[in-house]
This record gives structure tokens, C-alpha cells and sequence, in this order.
């Protein structure tokens, strides 16, 4: 009697469309990361003794407010606006704007003959970022009615970053921004850190 045999079938697989998916998955998460960090500067935030947990909602804008004393521009600083053809004089305190890594502002930005709509025997420095709102945010902001001025406002807020040493001038130019004509964001926060200290006694009481 003869003993039956087994089929032995070989199945080939192909690894091709698996390999492309992983490289295709690796590649979205280094842009993902990449888009992240593009928002956030290097900067050391105040400390508050109290901060709230950060929930951002979708529509937030986050400027980023970099201050150095006359001098101390850092060098990858001054490289950075070296690739735009920018001098920094070493004889002045330097701040600038970043959004998106886009400067928005420093020292001296040519206006183009604009002049700022409150002072108006000033220049307008402050041109670009009040283009930037104009143009790039508020098309894509939600909007609430205001009964007490009888007209809509945005009703995103816009996450202002500054460092810890930056002077308040700085920040409040930014705030004046805001309520320009055509513009009107009335949302506006202010990022900080934690005292390290508060942190580590609520984690000791959490125990």
C-alpha cells in the first residue's frame, strides 16, 4: 500500500508594500514631530506658583517672544539671520517674533513706510505680525457675537511664549496688536512654568 505524500506548497510573500507603509509611517511621524516643535521656542518661561493645565484648543496661535540683552545675542541666533542677509548690532538689546519659525519681528524691520496706527508719528516695527494675524489667522478663527459692541469677534486665543527675562514693553506691543482695527483678538494668553518646588511637594501629598 502506498503511503500518500504530503504536498509541500511554498508561499512566496511579499515584504515590498510592508517595508513602503513602515517607511512612509517613520516619515510622517518625523514631519508630525518636526510641525510641533516648529511652534515652540527654546525659552525660559516665568514661573508661576500656580499654572493651569495647557488644553489648546485647535484654532491657537502661539508667538514666540525671544529677548537678549545688548551683547548677548546667542550665535545660532545671529547665524539664523545671517542666511537672510541680517546684521545684528552687538550695541543693542535684541527681540524678535517667531511664529511657525517665521520672524515676524526685530529691531528695525524695514516697514515700508508704514506707521503704527496709535502712535502714528512712530513706525510701524509691529506690520508684519499685524499682516500675519490678518491674513493667515482670523480667516480660519470661529467667531462669537458681541452684544455689548454689537459685532463679532474672534473667539480663538493667540498663546504668547516670552522669555522670563523679556521686558514687558515687548509684550505689551504685541497686545496693542491685537486690538487693532480688523483684527480685535480679545483672547489672549500668557505661558508659564511651574515652580519645580510647588511641583514636587503636590506629588509628595499625592502619595
Amino acid at each position: 500500500m502506498s503511503r500518500r505524500r504530503k504536498a509541500e506548497t511554498e508561499i512566496d510573500v511579499d515584504m515590498t508594500p510592508m517595508i513602503d507603509m513602515t517607511f512612509l509611517l517613520i516619515i510622517f511621524f518625523i514631519i508630525v514631530n518636526d510641525m510641533t516643535k516648529k511652534d515652540l521656542e527654546e525659552l525660559k518661561l516665568p514661573i508661576a506658583m500656580e499654572a493651569g493645565q495647557d488644553d489648546p484648543p485647535e484654532n491657537r496661535q502661539i508667538l514666540n517672544v525671544r529677548w537678549f540683552p545688548a551683547g548677548g545675542v546667542p550665535d545660532s541666533v545671529i547665524s539664523q539671520y545671517e542666511a537672510m542677509g541680517i546684521g545684528i548690532d552687538p550695541n543693542i538689546e535684541w527681540s524678535d517674533i517667531v511664529w511657525k519659525g517665521r520672524i515676524l519681528m526685530y529691531p528695525n524691520i524695514d516697514t515700508q513706510g508704514r506707521m503704527d496706527p496709535i502712535r502714528k508719528t512712530r513706525p510701524d516695527y509691529y506690520w508684519q505680525l499685524d499682516q500675519v494675524m490678518k491674513d493667515e489667522w482670523l480667516p480660519y478663527y470661529n467667531y462669537d457675537f458681541d452684544e455689548t459692541l454689537g459685532v463679532e469677534l474672534p473667539d480663538d486665543p493667540v498663546l504668547i511664549r516670552a522669555d522670563r527675562n523679556t521686558p514687558f514693553k515687548f509684550i505689551q506691543k504685541i497686545m496693542e496688536v491685537c486690538t487693532r482695527e480688523g483684527i480685535m483678538i480679545w483672547k489672549v494668553q500668557l505661558a508659564a512654568s511651574e515652580d519645580p518646588e510647588v511641583v514636587a511637594a503636590r506629588k509628595d501629598e499625592d502619595k
